[in-house]
C-alpha cells in the first residue's frame, strides 16, 4: 500500500504572492535550448528560428519556476523528493514550449528532436548544479574529528529505513562523537551490499566474531543500536544479541523505544489523528466480490481517458476561471482542503478559490466575513470551481464518480464502506439530492452506489449529473432515498452480508 504523503500545504493566507526563483535557473532556462540546437546541429542555421525559441523557453521556465517554487528548497538539505518536483518542471517547461513554437511556427526551424534534448540539458543542467552545490556545502560543514578516543563505534543491526535515517541524523548532528562502522542483518542476500555508504558485514548472530575482528583492527566497538524491535528479528537472535552486548560489556539500544514516544506507540495503526473514527479498515459487510470484479480496473482506465479527455477540451475554460479568480480574489488562484480518501488516507481536495484568505497577508489580521462574492457564488453553483479536481483523478487520488470525499469531522460513524472505494468528482447522492439530503441519507446513498455499481450507473450518474448542472439543479429522488435507507438499515442493524439483507429486504417487501 502506498504510504500517504505527510506534507501539507500552506494556507491559502501563507501562500507569497511571488515565489522565489533563481537568476541561474531562469537563464539557464533559455541558454538550455541553444545548447540543444548547437548539440544537434554543431551550429545554427535559422538564428531567428533559435531566438525565438530561446526566449520563449525563458518566459515558459519563469512561469514554471514560479509555479513549482524550485528555487525554495535549501540546497544544503536538497532531497530526492525536490529533485523530482524539480524533474517535473523540466518536462512540463521542454513541452510548453514545444507546443507554444509549433503554434507559433509550426516547428518548421526546430527538427523534431529538439524538444527532448532540451529536456535532457535542462534537466541535467539544474540537477547536476545543485548536486554539486550539496557537496561543496556538505564538505564545508563536515567538522574536524577530534581525539580518536572521544569517539563512540557503534553497529547497527537491521538493514532498515530507521537505519538509514540513524545514519543521516548521526552525520548531521553528532559526526564528532559517534562513528558508524557496519550494519549486520539477518538477511543473507543484504551481506557485502551497503546503506547510506556504511558496509552491510553479516548477521546479528556473527557479533561477536565482528566484534573480535574490529578490536583486532584496533577499532573497540562501544555501542549496539538495534534499528527495529526486537521482535523483527530471527528467532533467538536479540537474545543472542543481548547476551553479547552483557558478555562484552557493549552498551545496547533499541532504537524505535528512543525515537517514538508512548502515545505515538500506543496509537493503532492506521489511525488518522484529525478523526477517531477514521481508523484500520475492517468492513462488517460482504464486499469483497463485489470490490473484486474487473469493473473496478476498467473504471479506473475509464477515468484516466475521460479525465485527460475532459481536461484538454475544458482548458480554455480553466484558463478564463484562472484569470477570473486571479482578478477577484489574488493569488494563489487553487485552493486545498484536507479530506478522507479512499481507505482513510489523506487526499488533498483542489479547487479553485471562491473567498479571500482567512487572514490579511499584510496585517494577519482575521477578515470579518468569508462571504463569497458574486463570481464566486456562480463558480459554485455551476461547479466551475472544482474543474482542478480533474488532477485529482489523473493522479489516481479521485474517480469520476464515487462518494464525495468529506472532511475528517464529517465522517459518519459507519464509514467503513464508504471508503473502500476512490472517491468521486460526482455520486450517487449528488444526483439524487446534493444538498438537499442529509448526512445518513447521503451516507446510504453512497453505500448503495458501491454495492451496485456498475458501467450503466456510471453513465446514468455522469448523464445526470450535467443535466442537474445545466438545467434542474438540486433535485430529491424520493424513490432512490428511501431504497437505499432500507438496503442500509438491514445491512446496518441486522449485521448481514449484502446477499442476505437483500433476501429479507425482498422478503419484507413481499409481506408488505
Amino acid at each position: 500500500m502506498a504510504k500517504a504523503n505527510l506534507r501539507l500545504k500552506k494556507p491559502s493566507s501563507y501562500t507569497p504572492l511571488a515565489s522565489r526563483v533563481a537568476v541561474l535557473d531562469v537563464l539557464w532556462g533559455g541558454i538550455s535550448p541553444l545548447a540543444a540546437f548547437l548539440l544537434r546541429d554543431g551550429t545554427i542555421y535559422s538564428p531567428a528560428g533559435v531566438t525565438r525559441y530561446c526566449v520563449i523557453s525563458f518566459f515558459v521556465s519563469v512561469l514554471v519556476f514560479q509555479w513549482f517554487q524550485t528555487s525554495s528548497p535549501i540546497s544544503r538539505f536538497y532531497s530526492l523528493r525536490d529533485a523530482f518536483e524539480l524533474f517535473k518542471a523540466c518536462v512540463l517547461i521542454a513541452a510548453l514550449t514545444a507546443v507554444a513554437s509549433f503554434v507559433l511556427t509550426r516547428l518548421e526551424e526546430a527538427p523534431r528532436s529538439i524538444p527532448i534534448l532540451h529536456f535532457l540539458l535542462l534537466a541535467a543542467g539544474l540537477l547536476g548544479g545543485r548536486v554539486l552545490l550539496r557537496l561543496r556545502q556538505s564538505y564545508r560543514d563536515t567538522p574536524l574529528s577530534g581525539a580518536a578516543n572521544n569517539i563512540d563505534h557503534v553497529l547497527i543491526i537491521q538493514a532498515s529505513r530507521l537505519a538509514w535515517f540513524f545514519t543521516k541524523m548521526v552525520e548531521e548532528l553528532a559526526p564528532d562523537r559517534y562513528r558508524i562502522v557496519a550494519i549486520l542483518d539477518d538477511e543473507p542476500k543484504l551481506k557485502n551490499r551497503s546503506l547510506n555508504g556504511y558496509p552491510i558485514i553479516g548477521a546479528p548472530a556473527d557479533l561477536e566474531k565482528i566484534v573480535a575482528d574490529y578490536a583486532m583492527h584496533g577499532v573497540r566497538i562501544d555501542k549496539v543500536v538495534l534499528a527495529a524491535q526486537p521482535q523483527d528479528l530471527a528467532p533467538d537472535s536479540w537474545n543472542e544479541v543481548s547476551r553479547l552486548c552483557r558478555k562484552l560489556d557493549i552498551v545496547l539500544q533499541i532504537l524505535p523505544e528512543r525515537l517514538i514516544s508512548e502515545d505515538a506507540a500506543d496509537r493503532p495503526e492506521g489511525a488518522v489523528a484529525a478523526h477517531p473514527n477514521v481508523a484500520a479498515i475492517a468492513p462488517r459487510y460482504d464486499l469483497i466480490k463485489s470490490l473484486d470484479r474487473p469493473f473496478w480496473a476498467l473504471k479506473r482506465a475509464g477515468d484516466l481517458v475521460l479525465a485527460l479527455f475532459s481536461a484538454v477540451v475544458l482548458s480554455p475554460l480553466a484558463v478564463v476561471v484562472c484569470v477570473l479568480v486571479l482578478l477577484d480574489v489574488g493569488i494563489p488562484v487553487v485552493f486545498w482542503q484536507q479530506r478522507v480518501g479512499r481507505n482513510g488516507a489523506p487526499l488533498y481536495l483542489y479547487k479553485f478559490r471562491t473567498l479571500q484568505t482567512l487572514f490579511d497577508r499584510q496585517t494577519k489580521e482575521r477578515r470579518l466575513a468569508q462571504e463569497p462574492s458574486t463570481l464566486g457564488r456562480f463558480l459554485q453553483t455551476t461547479r466551475l470551481d472544482e474543474l482542478p479536481q480533474l488532477w485529482n483523478i489523473l493522479s489516481g487520488d479521485m474517480s469520476l464518480v464515487g462518494p464525495r470525499p468529506l472532511l475528517p469531522a464529517d465522517q459518519p460513524d459507519d464509514l467503513e464502506v464508504r471508503l473502500m472505494v476512490r472517491p468521486g468528482l460526482s455520486g450517487w447522492a449528488q444526483v439524487c439530492g446534493g444538498k438537499l439530503i442529509s448526512a445518513d441519507e447521503k451516507n446510504a446513498l453512497d453505500a448503495w452506489y458501491i454495492r451496485h455499481a456498475s458501467l450503466w450507473l456510471d453513465l446514468r450518474i455522469i448523464i445526470r449529473t450535467i443535466w442537474m448542472l445545466s438545467a434542474t439543479g438540486d433535485r430529491r429522488d424520493e424513490k432512490a432515498i428511501s431504497t437505499a435507507l432500507l438496503v442500509h438499515s438491514y445491512s446496518e442493524v441486522v449485521d448481514l452480508p449484502h446477499s442476505t439483507a437483500k433476501q429479507a429486504l425482498d422478503g419484507a417487501s413481499a409481506s408488505s
